[in-house]
């Protein structure tokens, strides 16, 4: 059996460069708590950094990932205990600033990015890397969780560029073992770093489908991925069968557990039956990944090809525009509308739905119940009229005296206060008089304007009254 060559120390060198490039967002987080108006000095970010892909990682175990607010409530906690001189707003700042480093929120999440010498080609070669270490991601219920990527996860776990699989393999014999001997609590650790590294297998293999789901243009299948899944299937089988294992030896140190370690046996029961549950899943969408992929062949290769390569947005359009004076893109923001807002249909009118909807009956109206109580009721005096029956008399009175032919409304008023009659009397023949004078009234009198009123109370147009004939 030939024996497997020793790594190159160019392999090695280039490995281990590339994972510590990974570590420069939270060294640089470190490095700039002092340009804060905050008094860091007591707190170190480094570990507020580690504590959220912790939490991110606990949660993606157990579900979607986790809760923004969780995750900065553990934080304020933690920078607390470092520093309990800082007030709760500075603990929000603080918390809030180290989540936004983690998800490069100021370079507007895009991916981290550093450059390197790569030894691993015949001549020293300059490359670059990009890497996230957070998501933050949609939910279909609207919501948003925070997810750790597999570069997030290998830093978290301390073994950058080391194989998933065989992390996997080492930790469950260690694991194996710890049971086999009864160091619970050992193995519970162990546990969750096997946790760890099946959310990290979870995640690395449902990055590579959902690339090939997008573009099938940036995957190789044949040289690549069916590789990679007829590897994965085979050690998925692998783990599920070795978790069936473990959880059968677990079972046997439930009933000789004792009152401290039962609980341990609980949680390490748990966490495997969790991990169980994330590879038979997994193993379910290897096994149909290869229809798959055929479907989406159909899908991609057979649709519409443009005719020119679409532009880069950010950087051939976004940064250009920036760049320019606004005169320079005066003339070219026209066309620019008219890509944004392209031509579209008007909806037509559908009529029988708007039939349907014309002799749908209207929906009834609850109809509120009113509880009518009985009105308490007082006796009042009923009130008198304004003109009494005495000045309608007198009133009456005077307008006889038409009989005889015309007369003025200053006559009137003289031969009303012969008779000795009051002031409500007196406005009642003025109203009797200015009513004649309406075209259209329907009374036995007509009046007409007769030159100016000589009166010493009244003002205004004298009237000439006279009965109407017939």
């Amino acid at each position: 059996m030939a024996e497997t060559p020793p790594e190159r120390w160019q392999d090695a060198l280039t490995r281990r460069v590339r994972a510590l490039a990974r570590l420069t967002p939270l060294h640089e987080l470190e490095a700039r708590k002092g340009q804060r108006d905050l008094d860091l000095a007591r707190v170190d970010v480094r570990a507020l950094a580690l504590r959220v892909l912790d939490l991110t990682i606990e949660e993606m175990g157990v579900g979607p990932g986790a809760a923004r607010g969780v995750i900065l409530q553990a934080l304020e906690r933690m920078a607390a205990s470092m520093d309990p001189a800082l007030v709760p707003e500075d603990r929000t700042t603080l918390a809030e600033a180290v989540l936004g480093a983690m998800l490069n929120d100021g370079a507007r999440r895009q991916a981290f990015v550093a450059r390197y010498v790569d030894w691993t080609d015949a001549e020293p070669t300059g490359r670059e890397m990009a890497w996230h270490l957070l998501r933050e991601v949609e939910l279909p219920d609207g919501g948003y969780v925070v997810q750790a990527t597999t570069e997030g996860i290998n830093v978290y776990t301390g073994m950058l560029e080391f194989d998933v699989q065989d992390a996997q393999i080492a930790e469950e014999a260690v694991l194996r073992a710890q049971v086999r001997r009864g160091r619970i609590e050992d193995a519970v650790q162990t546990a969750r770093n096997a946790r760890l590294r099946s959310v990290e297998y979870q995640e690395t293999l449902r990055r590579l489908l959902k690339l090939a789901q997008r573009d099938l243009a940036q995957v190789r299948w044949t040289d690549q991925m069916q590789g990679l899944l007829d590897d994965a299937r085979l050690h998925l089988e692998d783990r599920v069968a070795t978790e069936r294992e473990l959880l059968g030896l677990v079972a046997g140190k439930v009933d000789a557990a004792s009152d401290e370690d039962a609980p341990r046996v609980a949680e390490l029961r748990d966490i495997l039956e969790g991990c169980q549950q994330r590879h038979l899943r997994l193993h379910g969408e290897v096994l149909v990944a290869h229809r798959t992929f055929l479907d989406e062949q159909s899908r991609q290769v057979f649709r519409p090809r443009a005719m020119s390569r679409l532009p880069d947005l950010e950087a051939e359009v976004a940064g250009p525009a920036l760049g320019a004076s606004a005169g320079a893109l005066d003339a070219a923001f026209p066309a620019l509308l008219r890509s944004f807002f392209p031509a579209a249909a008007r909806r037509t009118l559908y009529l029988p739905q708007l039939v349907d909807r014309l002799l749908k009956p209207p929906p009834r109206q609850p109809v509120a119940e009113h509880v009518l109580e009985d009105a308490e009721l007082a006796e009042v005096e009923a009130s008198r009229p304004f003109y009494e029956a005495l000045d309608h008399d007198r009133v009456e009175q005077v307008l006889a005296t038409l009989e005889h032919g015309p007369a003025t409304l200053s006559t009137l008023l003289a031969r009303l206060r012969d008779l000795g009659a009051s002031d409500r009397a007196e406005r009642l023949l003025v109203l009797r008089a200015l009513h004649a004078f309406e075209p259209a009234a329907t009374a036995d009198l007509r009046a007409e304007r007769h030159g100016a009123l000589s009166d010493a109370v009244f003002t205004g147009d004298d009237l000439r009254l006279e009965r109407r004939p017939g």
